[in-house]
């Protein structure tokens, strides 16, 4: 009697759990966020990414591609962005080696890549 009650306690237990997952999958699917702008990321996430862009710089120097995605991060200036990623950066101690990626994407834009980039950006 008492095995009979366990078995009816478990069968019961799965078949709920079978109609929740069969609910969940089939009446209310996951969807990824569709309005998850990159600018709406954290500060420190902002900065991984001017990291990676940092990073990516190093092995291939084009300062308007890293511009154009430093400017899909942030709608405001991307110099800005990659200035206040330095600082936060600072402030959390990042490690040398990082910071000094960041500063030379930093110092290799100038004032007329800059001007040539945003007279091409696309608003």
């Amino acid at each position: 009697m008492k095995t009979r009650r366990f078995f009816f306690f478990f069968l019961a237990i799965l078949v709920g759990v079978g109609a929740g997952l069969a609910f969940g999958w089939t009446m209310m699917p996951p969807a990824a966020p569709t309005n998850a702008p990159l600018g709406s990321l954290r500060a420190d996430f902002k900065t991984d990414l001017v990291l990676m862009v940092a990073e990516d710089f190093q092995t291939e120097p084009d300062s308007m591609q890293a511009l154009t995605r430093l400017d899909k991060l942030d709608d405001g200036d991307p110099i800005t962005l990659l200035g206040n990623s330095i600082q936060y950066a600072q402030t959390i101690e990042y490690p040398e080696e990082d910071l000094t990626l960041m500063r030379n994407l930093l110092n290799s834009i100038d004032a007329e890549i800059y001007l040539e980039w945003n007279d091409t950006r696309v608003p």
